[in-house]
């Protein structure tokens, strides 16, 4: 099991910008550890370092597509050749969805689950080797659609749930040389996403209507995933909806439809 607060850590974040990303950074450099910074927002990784004051020799900022393969091994190559091992890999970046399925383009079907889905195959694909020497951690961000359904997210629920079988079948895969893999599922995050859900046409979809429950900001976020990770955890529910939304839509799959349509159809 890898120790989180090592100052010695190599971290790897995708979506390092802004939100739980940017989050994770200020965290782990507050334990010392060496960050590379993963997103297409170049300008503002740079500024994020900068705020940190963060040491040349200790972080790596590429502007990547996570969902193009050839250039996330090329990321992967630069990261060993900067810093010869990985020992944390943050699969964070991903971008959602609001529309309903016949009435959406499957561009952004596609989109979504290259994202969310794909994206993160690649990282671990690039990442896996590194994390097997290291005997590292990798942890993914899924949600509430991870677990159980959700009306008018047909594209992002359905990333989320792949996302939740490829981890966890490498879990299996993987646990025998150490790797420790990691599920959090959070409800609603105080983040910027909101830029980054598409309508049926692919164009923002603007301030959401459907969304129970308080906001959760980011860096609780981190808090609770770090202690997962302390507690050796292979998922975790943060936020009382996110564990709710667990029980009921397991146990009484029925009820939590009829209530969970009832909350978010308000955006429709």
């Amino acid at each position: 099991m890898i120790n989180v607060d090592n100052k010695d850590n190599i971290v790897v974040i995708t979506g390092a910008a802004s939100g739980i990303g940017a989050a994770f950074v200020k965290y782990f450099v507050s334990q010392k550890a060496k960050i590379v910074l993963l997103d297409m927002q170049e300008k503002s990784m740079i500024s994020l370092v900068q705020e940190l004051k963060i040491k040349g020799e200790d972080y790596l900022v590429l502007a990547l597509d996570i969902t193009d393969e050839a250039k996330v091994k090329e990321a992967f190559k630069t990261i060993i050749d900067k810093f010869k091992s990985i020992d944390i890999l943050i699969n964070n970046a991903g971008i959602s969805q609001i529309s309903l399925f016949e009435d959406t383009n499957l561009d952004i079907f596609k989109k979504v689950m290259d994202v969310n889905f794909y994206g993160t195959v690649y990282c671990t694909k690039y990442a896996l080797p590194h994390l097997k020497k290291s005997k590292g951690q990798i942890i993914a961000l899924s949600s509430v659609a991870g677990f159980s359904p959700l009306y008018g997210r047909t594209a992002y629920s359905a990333s989320k749930h792949a996302l939740h079988g490829f981890l966890n079948s490498l879990r299996t895969e993987e646990k025998e040389n150490g790797i420790d893999v990691l599920l959090a599922c959070p409800s609603f995050v105080k983040t910027n996403i909101e830029k980054r859900t598409f309508n049926k046409d692919g164009k923002p979809f603007g301030e959401k209507k459907g969304t129970p429950g308080q906001l959760m900001t980011p860096e609780y976020v981190v808090s609770e995933i770090i202690k997962g990770i302390e507690n050796k955890k292979n998922i975790i529910y943060i936020s009382r909806i996110s564990k709710i939304s667990r029980l009921i839509s397991f146990f009484f799959p029925k009820i939590f439809e009829k209530k969970m349509t009832e909350k978010v159809k308000a955006d429709f």
